[in-house]
This record gives structure tokens, C-alpha cells and sequence, in this order.
């Protein structure tokens, strides 16, 4: 079996985006992870690079590992590509396609040798460590784990795929921006798909300020947009962003937990700042964005200490009196606002 220096661990998305980028291409990739949006990108990456807008039309197969079955699949690979000299096969869910040892056994000979004028992709987003298929994959090199991107690396991505779009995305801004939708890069792309087209139709674009709106406006809640309304003497202008809420259809339900959420986020930045903690390390300690630390901090700075720890006591009431409190749950977040506010 040829081997393509594999890791038995597998290499990871990044090592795989630079070896496509230096223009090495393998017979075989297993893409195995949760990850499926960007192992799909690595699949159009292929055809676009390998086959061209006329190849693709020919010589681009995509089957489902499920019902096509190994047999059917192999036989492809080994076929002869049309009107070109490659052919790009995608496999999705390709556990299913060997569910049994004949099917194991045909794919680990085809691995052994496998076609030159045929790129074989199978994506699973979970496979088996101990099946031979798998550690013949990464034994040989085809195997690459496609684990969601998280922390700094998801906001690479993001800033990445805003600049795919054209769309000027800033790096503070890729940080509000993977805050408020999540680590779903299905969402992030909606999102960005949206901003890009907004940002088109505007006469001369958006400016980075002008963009923040928007992303703000696009967005159903902004998490932190209630808590910076609150502190020390603060109660009406908490109570009006709370009603506000209540006017636009959210819920005490929903607006609870991010209040108690961010709430603990303040107090866990304020804790590793009086620790002595630089600013810089504090999201990869909590695992929170730069943005989410950044926005903690400055809360954590406005309020004080003594405001820090009644929030974090007003927070474990409400937490507690909405599980079990006949009162309404408008009255008990409406009763925690006030005790953060407190002069």
C-alpha cells in the first residue's frame, strides 16, 4: 500500500487547506468529522481544481454510501473518466458502504492500489477507529479529521469567508460576530451570505460602523445589550431595555438565561483579572471569544467588585425562583434587574 505520510491520528483541516494550496492532491481522502460544511468545501475545492467548469459536467459523481453500496463505487473509481483524464467521486456517509466484510475487503484492496486518474472523497461525520477500513485509510494517509473550528480558529474562518464574499469584514467584527450566531458555520454562512448582499445593495458599501449596525440589526438579541444597561443606580434605564425586550416579543424565559449566562461570564473575567490573569489569555482560559472577554471586562470595570458579586447573587435567585417561584417570571427577572441596579 502506498503510503502518503499519515499520522495515525490523522492530520487535521488546516494541514489539508495548505497541502491543497501547494498543489498536492492524494487518490483518496476520508474526511471524518462533525465538520461537514468545510469537507464539503474541500469537495468543490477538487472538482473546481482537478476537473474545470467543462470536466465537472462529466467527471463529478456523487453518491450516498448508503444506497449505492461499495460495489457501485468501485466500480466508478476504476472507470475510465469521460471526455478528460480525471474524475472526482464524492462519497457522503461512507460508513454505510461497508456494512459488511466482502464490502471492507473490496475497499481495502482499492486502497492498496488505487486509480491515478481518480479522486476518490469519502465523508463521514463519524467512523470507526477500530475498522480496518479506516486504519488502512490512515495507515496510507487518506484519512484527515474534520473537527469543527472553534476559538481563534473560527474566527479565521469567518474573517476567510467574509473575504470570499467580498465583504470587508474586520477582525472585531468576525469576534460580534461568531458571538452572537454560535459556532454553527451553516449559520455563519447565512449570515455572512446576508451581510455580503446587504452591504452590495448599499450605494458606495458599508463602512465598519455602519456594518456593526447591521449585524446588530440582523440579529434577534444582542446578549450583551441588557447587560450594558445595567449597573449601580442604573434601574430605569435596566427596566426599559427589559421592557423593550418585552415590547419586541422576547420572553422572560428567554431573556433570563442570557442574563445569568453573561452575568457568570462577568464575574468569571473579574475573578482572573483580580488573579492577575493579562486580558489577552482570558478567552483561552474560559474558552469565550475576544469579543465576549473584551465586553466582560468593561462590564466588570463599570460595575466594581461589590456590583459584580450582587449580580452573581441576584443572578442564583432568579435562576432558583424561575424553577420554582409561583410568581410570574416577568416579576422575578424584572426583581433581579432591580437588585443589580441597586445604588
Amino acid at each position: 500500500m502506498a503510503n502518503w505520510g499519515g499520522r495515525s491520528d490523522g492530520p487535521d483541516f488546516a494541514s489539508l487547506r495548505r497541502e491543497l494550496a501547494a498543489g498536492s492532491y492524494r487518490p483518496v481522502y476520508l474526511l471524518a468529522g462533525e465538520d461537514t460544511h468545510r469537507a464539503a468545501s474541500i469537495v468543490e475545492y477538487l472538482v473546481n481544481k482537478l476537473l474545470g467548469a467543462s470536466g465537472s459536467a462529466f467527471n463529478s459523481h456523487v453518491f450516498d454510501g448508503e444506497q449505492a453500496g461499495c460495489d457501485r463505487i468501485l466500480q466508478q473509481a476504476r472507470s475510465y473518466p469521460m471526455f478528460g483524464d480525471r474524475q472526482v467521486i464524492w462519497v457522503k456517509r461512507a460508513e454505510h458502504m461497508v456494512g459488511d466484510a466482502a464490502s471492507e475487503q473490496a475497499l481495502q484492496r482499492y486502497l492498496a492500489d488505487p486509480v491515478a486518474a481518480t479522486t476518490l472523497v469519502m465523508m463521514s461525520e463519524k467512523v470507526d477507529g477500530r475498522k480496518s477500513w479506516v486504519k488502512a485509510c490512515k495507515s496510507a494517509g487518506f484519512h484527515f479529521e474534520m473537527a469543527p473550528p472553534s476559538g481563534r480558529d473560527l474566527v479565521d474562518w469567518t474573517v476567510r469567508r467574509a473575504k470570499d464574499k467580498a465583504l470587508p469584514l474586520a477582525l472585531e467584527l468576525a469576534e460580534m460576530l461568531v458571538e452572537l450566531v454560535g459556532d454553527d458555520l451553516h449559520a455563519l454562512d447565512g449570515e455572512l451570505d446576508k451581510l455580503a448582499l446587504i452591504a452590495a445593495e448599499a450605494k458606495g458599501g458599508l463602512d465598519e460602523a455602519s456594518l456593526r449596525a447591521v449585524i446588530l440589526e440582523q440579529r434577534a438579541i444582542d446578549p450583551f445589550e441588557l447587560v450594558k444597561q445595567l449597573g449601580p443606580g442604573r434601574q430605569r434605564e435596566g427596566l426599559a431595555a427589559f421592557h423593550r425586550f418585552l415590547s419586541e416579543g422576547r420572553s422572560a424565559f428567554e431573556l433570563a438565561p442570557l442574563l445569568i449566562w453573561r452575568v457568570k461570564q462577568v464575574a468569571q473575567v473579574a475573578a482572573l483579572r483580580a488573579e492577575g490573569q493579562p486580558e489577552k489569555a482570558v478567552p483561552g482560559l474560559l474558552g469565550i471569544t475576544p469579543f465576549a472577554a473584551r465586553q466582560s471586562a468593561e462590564t466588570a470595570r463599570a460595575w466594581g467588585d461589590a456590583t459584580v458579586e450582587r449580580a452573581l447573587r441576584a443572578c442564583h435567585r432568579c435562576e432558583a425562583a424561575m424553577k420554582s417561584s409561583p410568581l410570574e417570571p416577568e416579576m422575578i427577572l424584572e426583581r433581579a434587574i432591580l437588585d443589580i441596579c441597586a445604588a
